[in-house]
């Protein structure tokens, strides 16, 4: 599986063929239907696998903040040093939800993450006091805007430097778009 989530990562959804993900297992097309079913079938995989072993451990920085600004600003700090190790990647998550796909499977897959991500962010912003619950959700979807735009710098090679400076400029951030409306 580990090398299902490689190819994923590394040429998305749309550019993975039956080939390639045969290919990474070492075995003939007929031996990988038969152990892994469908490319939709090991995408959802591939999706859990990387949500549980990348994506919850990065949401982990969340909580142990004093506050929920804070969690969410570590939290962007977290991705952006993740992204600034990852050049020509980024996020399996966030640049599978940057393409379209033909198989409505897929789409759901990333989508569900995607929704799930923003959930959480919303209910930790929810956890502080000074935030209405709509001000709590405009900022989860600020942050989304920030993720897929560090994944973007990341995919497309900017060096390390400017998606850390990125990030935390967004993390800086956080506390004075809190006070706006």
């Amino acid at each position: 599986m580990d090398a299902f989530v490689d190819v994923f990562w590394t040429k998305g959804y749309g550019g993975t063929s039956i080939d390639d993900l045969q290919s990474a297992a070492g075995i003939k097309r007929g031996s990988f239907y038969a152990s892994f079913g469908s490319k939709d079938d090991v995408f959802q995989t591939v999706m859990d696998r990387y949500w549980n072993g990348v994506t919850e451990p990065g949401l982990s920085n969340l909580e142990p903040a004093a506050t929920a600004l804070d969690g969410v600003a570590s939290f962007l700090r977290h991705v952006g040093h993740f992204m600034s190790e990852n050049p020509f990647r980024g996020c399996l998550l966030l640049s599978s939800a940057g393409t379209s796909t033909a198989k409505v499977e897929a789409s759901v897959a990333v989508s569900e993450r995607m929704a799930q991500l923003e959930n959480r962010l919303t209910q930790r912003l929810n956890t502080d006091p000074d935030l209405s619950s709509d001000r709590a959700r405009e900022l989860a979807a600020y942050v989304l805007t920030i993720l897929l735009g560090l994944n973007a710098m990341a995919r497309t090679g900017h060096d390390s430097s400017s998606i850390e400076t990125a990030a935390e400029c967004a993390a800086q951030s956080l506390h004075a778009l809190s006070q706006q409306r």
